[in-house]
């Protein structure tokens, strides 16, 4: 049995029912096992949204698992509250969202004053020190991001599409959603991600489904397994893969994100009732309302994450399924690092003497110049209008 850091657990509701968002008490660290021997860090971030405890629930019932049926670890499990004064309440934030806050700039700048001025500051500066200490180290590092959903969904991932993210994605059987991070800013999984961790954000129901518990616990044992923590062939994460793999049903493996319904102070945004994650949707069709006037579909699609909350700036976003023979056609080329010759298309200018980072005039370059670049390993950074700012991914 690993050596093990447990400093309490969480109060609230028992959590073999449907976790509901009212105050749970959790310490920062919420777990670190130690293995007999060295290996990858595999970091666990729940609660980074203070209303979706299902995470906290579900590393319960691991620990409680693992207490019981000892196995043998390599490495080190690390599970870190996110928000935990938002947790306390029962509430997505307090004063900002704290997976918008994760910004190179930002980050900097709170460790220079060396203190926030908000609650969420406050929060991301604790929650970096144990970041930082965890990802110091010359073995591989993982990071599995749990969260649950306002509306109906069934479970997705969501990554930075770069190759070793891509890969840990694929093990837990669910939809994978890709370019999310060129509509959000200061997410914690980009920031990471950034910085050579190989890690995802793993969306595992609603916050009142009764089976988001269980499949938040099916996504720990799974990535334990995947990250070479637990040696193949756990029955737990084979448990946890067949279970992924039903949620999943006949969607689509991969969907890449084109549109992102963003919302501002003075909205006054209201979903249509009866909407879920994943649900089809055609173009033109009714979605919500914002100050009495009716939001349409702008294309056909998949409507992911509607907004069933009071907080949160994300109204709905639309994808489209991607044929996952892109996703191969991308690792070769890739592979190839073909990226080499991006500055010979025309309307393509390298940015000063950096080769990671491109301007691209769509005046110019005409045909399909997003899909290119993304092919080729990067992504949109900043507006998507004439002139794109392009970011070649962490692929090492």
């Amino acid at each position: 049995m690993p050596s093990a850091h447990t400093p309490g657990t969480p109060a609230g509701a028992s959590p073999s029912h449907a976790p509901s968002p009212s105050v749970i008490a959790v310490p920062r660290v919420l777990a670190h096992l130690l293995g007999s021997s060295e290996g990858p860090t595999l970091i666990c971030v729940v609660g980074l949204h203070g209303n979706e405890p299902a995470g906290v629930f579900a590393v319960r019932q691991l620990l409680e698992k693992l207490e019981s049926e000892p196995l043998p670890i390599k490495g080190q499990l690390l599970v870190l509250a996110g928000n935990r004064t938002a947790l306390g309440l029962g509430r997505r934030f307090v004063d900002a969202d704290l997976n918008r806050l994760w910004s190179e700039e930002n980050v900097q700048r709170l460790r220079e004053q060396g203190e926030g001025g908000n609650t969420e500051e406050r929060e991301l500066l604790e929650l970096d020190l144990e970041l930082q200490q965890a990802v110091a180290t010359d073995q591989p590092v993982y990071l599995l991001d749990l969260h649950s959903t306002s509306g109906a969904s069934p479970s997705f991932v969501v990554l930075e599409d770069c190759l070793r993210n891509r890969t840990f994605g694929l093990a837990f059987q669910v939809p994978l959603v890709l370019g999310i991070e060129e509509e959000l800013d200061g997410t914690l999984y980009h920031y990471l991600s950034s910085r050579g961790v190989t890690g995802i954000t793993l969306e595992t129901g609603s916050h009142e489904d009764p089976g988001t518990v269980e499949r938040a616990r099916a996504a720990l044992w799974i990535a334990l397994e995947t990250t070479g923590l637990l040696e193949e062939g756990n029955p737990h994460a084979a448990e946890g893969r067949e279970m992924l793999r039903r949620d999943k049903g006949d969607l689509p493996d991969v969907v890449e994100v084109h549109y992102r319904h963003a919302l501002d102070s003075t909205s006054e945004f209201a979903m249509e009732p009866g909407f879920a994650g994943f649900q089809a949707v055609s173009a033109g069709e009714q979605l919500a309302t914002d100050g009495g006037c009716p939001i349409r579909a702008s294309d056909a699609g998949y409507l992911l994450m509607p907004l069933y909350q009071p907080q949160g700036d994300d109204g709905f976003f639309l994808a489209r399924a991607v044929n996952p023979s892109w996703l191969k056609l991308s690792a070769t080329l890739r592979r190839r690092h073909i990226e080499r010759f991006v500055h010979w298309l025309p309307g393509v200018h390298q940015v000063g003497s950096n080769p990671d980072r491109y301007r691209v005039d769509r005046g110019i370059a005409r045909w399909f110049a997003l899909e290119v670049f993304h092919l080729l390993g990067f992504h949109r950074e900043g507006p998507a209008e004439r002139n794109l700012l392009m970011v070649r991914r962490n692929d090492g």
